[in-house]
């Protein structure tokens, strides 16, 4: 029996849908969503850095009220302060990662570490180079269009 293939895009989609799955098994204890994640890896990254609202609807490609919501999940739980504060112009609303979350920083890595070793697991060390190498030159592309 011939086995099926899908287009590659199909193929990652199906992929970050599983991955997603593991991904709360993973996180539950620390009650945090892959799209809180990507909000505070993102945050992360740019630490040092003004980051707004509008600045992370941009990154994660979702509307405002997307980010608003997420953004206030994330300071309800502490993780996240949000302020207007920009001196020239009071109405871009920016935000800052806080000190409670360091204390659930390690573990959250940790998780994701684990993650990461169950999705890559069927890979070589080289195989795991060469995919981010490749996903990483395709996430570029898309980021210029």
């Amino acid at each position: 029996m011939m086995k099926e293939t899908h287009s590659a895009c199909f193929l990652m989609k199906m992929i970050t849908d599983r991955a997603s799955c593991l991904f709360m098994q993973e996180m539950g204890d620390l009650g945090i969503t892959p799209a809180q994640t990507r909000v505070l890896m993102y945050l992360d990254r740019r630490r040092g850095d003004a980051v707004s609202q509008r600045d992370l609807e941009r990154h994660l490609c979702v509307s405002h009220t997307t980010v608003k919501g997420l953004l206030q999940r994330l300071e309800e739980k502490g993780w996240v302060r949000t302020a207007f504060d920009d001196s020239k112009d009071g109405r871009v609303k920016h935000v800052y990662l806080t000190g409670a979350l360091e204390a659930r920083h390690s573990a959250a890595r940790e998780n994701i570490r684990r993650l990461e070793e169950k999705v890559l697991f069927p890979l070589s060390r080289e195989e795991k180079v060469q995919l981010n190498h490749m996903l990483s030159r395709v996430l570029d592309n898309l980021l210029e269009q």
